[in-house]
């Protein structure tokens, strides 16, 4: 067993913390963890918002916390759970027999009723004695505990005697004391177990418990260690220890593998209404807290009451208490249906709930008959009888049900109110169903039921108001108030009438108004909100009051209960414990002995036993029966005891009797407590028949009162009603003479209203005479004018029509036309077909006349191509003109069955891909072979098995190595390696295939590694061969450690047939080579054209578009010219990348492959991407070097700030061009920057664009030996150069540069300037040096000052009035023309 130590984790077990509230619901954690495997736990703690899982894998808790750490979306946190210490660790080890007897007499208070394994053979009479009386008065316990006798006549076995070691243990821990509580049930089942099986005529009979406690002591030990605590059943302060005194029983799911429970497992009548009475005063009044979490408050009395009524099933109870728990059961699930209808469906379930409420009122029914047949009438049945008829109105069926029950149930107030609702919901009258569900005699819980009919009415009554109101025409739409809207629909407010519409896709404008359109089918029911209004209004009492019926029972029901515990204050099983007889009925007291009269555990002499410094180990020593005084001690005991003398052996003889007396003592009161509680359960036996007997005569007492006060109510019921009929035939004497007076002046009204009729008509006619008589006069004229409007409208449309059908007729017999010239071009054009494919068919037909018999082809097109015919067609010159064969040239290649040859050309066409369609592909394979005469006969069976010469028309071979040739498309060069080998042959590889014995296998990993480096081919195919009669286990190539790309091994077995197996085998190999081939995509372009066309106007053409869209790079554009300059520079740092990268290893054109490369057709261009038109050396560093030097010579120096004066501008610009560009094109260079700077100021990257182009002209033009072609990896391209690399552009702070780069020139410019000086102090010079010296510096200024005059007019103009004091010299004119020109230039 794996020694788990604190802290260590358990790879089985997952902590969940921060978990979703869906999980809440445990069967819906339950599912989510169940699909990674077997869980063999699972523990809630809602309070934290964790769980643990356990599974049964290690596996299964793996895959779980990779893949289970998200639900719906939700990340929560999921980890390995910590080892805790755990208390049911073996403790017992061996120690010395004395002070094993001294802890047995320690512990003798507390013997158990089972007696031991093993009994000694040296026992006194008197015990014995006692023995045999102590067995025949347990005898006669009731058999609940689960018959002692029984199991003193028959032998234990080792189960039973582990078990009962476990029982003498003491407990201090929560576990611990589950332990011994699980192992005391496990003995009792299989006492019963024995029992039954004696015993199996004896009918089984329900199990009525006698639990005193709301749970069970071995539940609560179970639970508070396996923290499956609720939030309500805590400590004050504790997140972890259970109160015993608020502990309710849990409910567990029945299932096939459960066992039964034991009587002291379930809890009595008494128990479960202590149980729901603390339920009723302390838990359901909460709900009303606002701060509560009603998802835990529901599920927790939920999983209660559900207990409640699962041990009511298991018991078979019926009595009138029983039916106040189930229909308190009832009342908890109405009151949830109303309470909790708008939480989460996560929370609360509304069907499961409905599910509940169904059981509970089924269970009522069952009930109800069962007592009426014993003659019990329940006072709450036409209550509930009520609640089933609200709860089943969409179902008739339930008046067939009413009409078996009694008279007095059938008339009652809730059935016919019950009835009246019903009524209401088949005629959809949903105004009626809301005033009877707002009357004062509708309960709050009748309503709390009708809230699940809500939504299903009001979609009724909504379908019958568009309907009623729809509009009459069809693009019209008609709309209602959304006051009114909501008083039909019966809604508390309009804003939730308008919620109820708009889900069904009704809309409700700005006026308060519902447009009725045609509802939506939606998928998911309208989510009902509370209805305080309605319902819950209707509650006037608290919550446990509602659920109870009645006033609620005094807690001290439930307050002065103490909790059964079986263990004593040493934390040792109590004896009579051990059957659970304690929690029997009136055992508490009888058991219980006042503190002065317990005799306290022996003391031993101090002289004769010292307690050991560990005193936590001291009830941990196993307890079995006292060894024998003559026993003698082992040598293994590490105690250091004194040797005992002669007076301190008589003390322990002493000891020894006194002891016994004691124990005597102890079985004869054990005795005679049992004789005296066996008497006192036949007395109580006999006082519950007395008091059943008296309840039942009770009960007919009452009954006989009741019917005698029923025919009371009967006999005035029925006199009430003669006085109601006398009343009623009064009241319609004189409704009847009202109606009389009534209709006789309705028919003196309706006279006078036909009198005033008759001339109203009269008069209309009159007045409709005259008026057509004036229509009359007046339509004459119009109706002429209109004809004659019409006429000329109709001829206008005539011409109109025959315009428009001449020119649709035009445009038809053009387009047939047009069609009919289409159609005889293709008939040309197929005809002319026709012939060609004529001409040809008659073509085959004079070969095929032409050939012999024993002639075929595979391809009747190949017949057209002379090419592939010549060799046939010269065969059947040679026949006719009867020439002599040559059969050895016509057999040539074709010797041993060639047909069976294996081809390596066609097997590389199928497997090497090809970039372009028909382009050649070119492989070079290395075989390598052993040596001895193993490396002989392989190298026969290659040459006899491999084709060495292609039959193919387009074969072409060369000389040269072992195979050399073109065939389908693939230049192969095969090399053939036996012995030593030249390096120069193994070059440029593709594959390496290497054929080796069994027996060679440990010698290859050095030879084979020299190869590989000689050749650089790192993809290897091993076929390795061994024997028939001997067996390979696959064994471990050293070909990991060579750092090989691709490898395979192929095992070859020796047979027979041995050729074709090698050839299949080398046919596998060469296949797996070629689609291992990896080839970089690669391409060669002309260099110049490359850089002009990366560095120039397209590479600032993006740059201008990302400093339109970027704010960053605008900004820095336009401050400052260096940030321009820094863009430039890491351009070509990036394209310098993507250029120098190193591709010496990759793979390269075989040498001896070359001659079969096919020309290139047209114009001879470097840009291609087929490797076998690379330029030669390509590959090789140092060729790649100058091109990176090249291009760091193109990169731009500093660029200062530019001057704000436009003077300094020029200047500034002339400076730089000197700087950066060819001395002879600083002027026109110049020229075009100023020129640019003129038109837009802002725009550095303009400036910088002319500059890099510049530059980069100079840089190319300067190296005359650069390489023509580049070869580049076309990703490395894409990756570093072609993204939009400049929006992550981080360039450094430029303007602490510059500052730093002006300081330094200016400190240069000074010590240039100092060190000249005292070099022209120094040097003695003549008058022609200092004056050619001063003409340079001046023309030099000259320059600079005609261009700054050029591009600024606007200065020049305002100093137009001094234009003849600065008017230059005529050289100076002549320069500034000819500057002029070249910039118009």
């Amino acid at each position: 067993m794996a020694d788990f130590r604190p802290g260590a984790y358990n790879y089985k077990t997952l902590l969940c913390k921060n978990i979703p509230d869906l999980f809440l619901d445990k069967f819906v954690a339950r599912s989510h963890f169940g699909r990674f495997g077997t869980l063999v736990n699972f523990v809630l703690r809602p309070r934290r918002m964790t769980c643990t899982v356990s599974y049964a894998t290690e596996a299964e808790a793996e895959r779980a916390l990779l893949e289970g750490g998200s639900f719906n979306g939700r990340q929560f946190d999921i980890s390995y759970a910590e080892n805790e210490n755990s208390p049911a660790q073996k403790t017992e080890e061996w120690v010395d027999p004395d002070v094993q007897a001294e802890l047995s007499a320690l512990s003798a208070p507390w013997r158990s009723d089972y007696p031991a394994g093993k009994t000694t053979k040296k026992t006194s009479s008197s015990q014995s004695h006692s023995s045999s009386h102590s067995s025949a008065s347990t005898s006669k316990m009731p058999s609940g505990g689960g018959g002692t006798s029984t199991s003193r006549d028959r032998p234990h076995t080792q189960h039973e005697k582990e078990l009962e070691s476990l029982l003498r243990r003491p407990a201090h821990t929560a576990e611990e004391r589950y332990r011994v509580l699980d192992a005391r049930d496990k003995l009792l089942r299989l006492n019963q177990a024995h029992k039954r099986s004696k015993n199996r005529h004896n009918s089984s009979t329900a199990t009525e418990g006698y639990c005193p406690d709301m749970c069970p002591e071995k539940e609560r030990a179970l639970r508070e260690f396996q923290r499956q605590v609720a939030v309500y059943e805590l400590q004050t302060n504790s997140d972890e220890l259970i109160c015993h005194e608020r502990a309710l029983k849990q409910y567990s799911r029945s299932s096939a593998d459960q066992e039964t429970p034991l009587a002291h497992e379930l809890r009595g009548e008494p128990a479960l209404h202590m149980t729901m009475s603390y339920l009723m005063h302390e838990i359901m009044d909460i709900s009303d807290n606002p701060e509560l979490n009603l998802g835990d408050w529901f599920h927790f009395v939920w999983d209660r009451t559900r207990s409640i009524r699962k041990e009511i099933t298991q018991q078979e109870l019926c009595s009138l208490g029983v039916v106040k728990l189930v229909e308190q059961c009832a009342r908890f699930h109405i009151h949830c249906a109303a309470r909790l209808v708008a939480a989460d469906p996560s929370v609360f379930d509304s069907k499961i709930n409905a599910e509940n409420l169904t059981k509970c009122l089924q269970t009522l029914k069952y009930m109800y008959h069962d007592l009426r047949l014993k003659g019990v009438q329940c006072p709450r049945e036409a209550e509930f009888r009520g609640y089933i008829v609200l709860l089943n109105l969409a179902d008739a069926n339930f008046l067939w049900d009413i009409g078996q029950l009694p008279a007095e149930l059938q008339s009652c107030r809730e059935v016919r109110q019950a009835i009246q609702f019903y009524l209401a919901l088949q005629d959809t009258n949903i105004v009626r169903f809301f005033k009877l569900l707002r009357d004062k005699e509708t309960s709050y819980l009748s309503a709390c039921i009708l809230v699940t009919y809500f939504t299903r009415l009001r979609v009724l009554a909504l379908q019958r108001l568009i309907m009623a109101y729809r509009a009459p025409r069809k693009n019209e739409v008609s709309s209602l108030p959304l006051i009114y809207v909501s008083q039909m629909l019966g809604c508390s407010d309009p804003e939730e009438a308008a919620e109820f519409v708009e889900h069904y896709g009704l809309k409700v404008n700005s006026a308060g108004r519902v447009a009725l359109t045609r509802m939506h089918t939606v998928e998911s029911e309208y989510k009902l909100q509370r209805q305080i209004e309605l319902v819950e209004s209707k509650r006037q009492l608290s919550v446990g009051e509602c659920i109870c019926g009645e006033p609620l029972p005094p807690k001290s029901l439930y307050l002065n209960h103490r909790p059964h515990n079986s263990f004593n204050e040493h934390g040792v099983l109590k004896s009579v414990a051990w059957a659970a007889k304690d929690q029997l009925p009136g055992m508490h007291a009888q058991i219980e002995v006042p503190p002065s009269r317990r005799s306290p555990p022996p003391s031993l002499p101090t002289q004769s036993f010292h307690r050991p410094p560990n005193a936590d180990s001291f009830f941990k020593v196993p307890m079995a029966a006292p060894a024998a005084p003559g026993a003698v001690p082992s040598t293994m005991f590490r105690f250091v005891l004194p040797q005992p003398t002669r007076q301190a052996q008589q003390e322990r003889a002493a000891f020894e009797d006194q002891q016994r007396q004691a124990e005597r003592r102890r079985v004869a009161e054990l005795e005679a407590r049992q004789r005296a509680e066996a008497d006192a359960q036949r007395e109580r036996d006999r006082q519950e028949k007395m008091r059943q007997l008296q309840e039942a005569e009770e009960l007919n007492r009452r009954q006989q009162e009741l019917q005698r006060q029923l025919k009371e109510q009967q006999e005035l019921e029925k006199q009430r009603r003669l006085e109601l009929a006398r009343i009623k035939a009064e009241k319609e004497e004189q409704l009847r003479q009202e109606r009389l007076r009534q209709e006789r002046e309705q028919r003196e009204k309706e006279q006078r209203e036909k009198e005033l009729r008759e001339m109203q008509l009269r008069r209309e006619k009159r007045q409709t005479e005259l008026t057509f008589q004036y229509y009359d006069e007046l339509l004459k004229g119009d109706i002429e004018k209109v004809c004659r409007q019409e006429l000329s409208l109709q001829k206008a449309v005539n011409s109109c029509y025959l315009d428009l059908v001449d020119s649709l007729i035009a445009e038809m017999a053009e387009k047939e036309r047009q069609q009919s010239i289409y159609e005889l071009g293709l008939m040309r054009l197929y005809w002319r077909r026709w012939r060609n494919y004529r001409g040809i068919q008659q073509q085959k037909d004079v070969l095929f006349n032409q050939l012999p018999l024993s002639f075929a082809a595979e391809n009747p097109l190949r017949l057209i191509d002379g090419r592939q015919v010549e060799e046939s067609l010269r065969l059947i010159r040679r026949y006719r003109q009867g020439e002599a064969c040559d059969y050895k040239k016509l057999l040539a290649g074709l010797e041993e069955n060639s047909w069976l040859k294996l081809d390596l050309w066609r097997v590389l066409d199928q497997c090497l891909p090809a970039k372009l369609p028909g382009a050649r592909r070119f492989y070079k394979l290395i075989l390598m072979l052993p040596a001895g005469d193993n490396g002989l006969q392989l190298n026969y069976d290659l040459d006899r098995g491999l084709l060495q010469q292609p039959q193919a028309p387009d074969a072409r071979l060369e000389p040269g190595g072992y195979i050399r040739g073109l065939a389908q498309n693939v230049a192969l060069s095969v090399v053939k390696v036996r012995g030593d080998w030249n390096q120069q042959d193994l070059l440029q590889a593709d594959g390496i295939v290497c054929l080796t014995g069994a027996s060679h296998f440990p010698q290859l990993g050095q030879r084979l590694q020299q190869l590989v480096r000689a050749s650089g081919c790192p993809d290897v195919a091993l076929i390795l061969q061994y024997p028939s009669h001997s067996h390979v286990d696959q064994p471990q190539p050293p070909l990991e450690q060579m750092g090989l790309r691709h490898w395979r091994i192929f095992p070859l077995r020796h047979s027979g047939n041995n050729r074709q197996r090698l050839l299949s085998h080398v046919r596998s190999a060469v296949e797996f080579l070629a689609g291992t081939r990896s080839v970089l995509d690669l391409r060669q372009v002309e260099l110049r054209e490359f850089l002009i066309e990366s560095l120039g106007q397209e590479l600032f053409r993006q740059l201008k578009y990302a400093a339109d869209r970027d704010a960053t790079i605008r900004k820095g554009s336009r401050e400052s010219p260096q940030y321009c300059v820094e863009l430039y520079n890491e351009a070509v740092h990036r394209l310098q990348l993507v250029v120098g990268e190193d591709l010496s290893t990759a793979s390269r054109l075989p040498e001896e492959l070359r001659v079969f490369v096919e020309p290139m057709s047209g114009i001879v261009t470097l840009d291609t991407n087929r490797m076998e038109y690379f330029e030669p050396g390509w590959e090789r560093p140092e060729r790649r070097r100058r091109i990176v030097d090249l291009m760091e010579r193109s990169k731009l120096p500093t660029m200062k700030p530019l001057p704000p004066r436009e003077e300094e501008q020029c200047q500034w610009v002339l400076d730089y061009a000197q700087q950066s560009q060819q001395e002879e094109l600083v002027e026109p260079i110049s020229l075009q920057a100023i020129k640019f700077l003129e038109r837009s100021r802002q725009d550095y990257l303009g400036l910088v664009e002319i500059f890099a182009g510049e530059r980069l002209q100079y840089v190319l033009r300067q190296e005359l030996e650069l390489p023509q072609g580049l070869v580049y990896k076309v990703a490395s391209l894409k990756q570093r150069f072609l993204t939009a690399w400049y929006y992550e552009f981080q360039a450094p702070d430029y303007k602490e540069s510059v500052r730093e780069l002006v300081e330094e020139s200016a400190k240069e410019q000074e010590q240039l300037e100092q060190e000249e000086a005292m070099a022209m102090a120094e040097e003695e010079l003549d008058f022609q040096t200092i004056i050619s010296r001063a003409e340079a510096i001046l023309e030099r200024c000259q320059k600079r000052r005609i261009l700054a005059e050029l591009n600024s007019p606007k200065d020049a103009a305002k100093k137009k009035p001094d234009r003849d004091a600065a008017r230059p010299d005529p050289e100076s004119k002549a320069k500034r023309q000819r500057l002029h020109k070249s910039l118009l230039d």
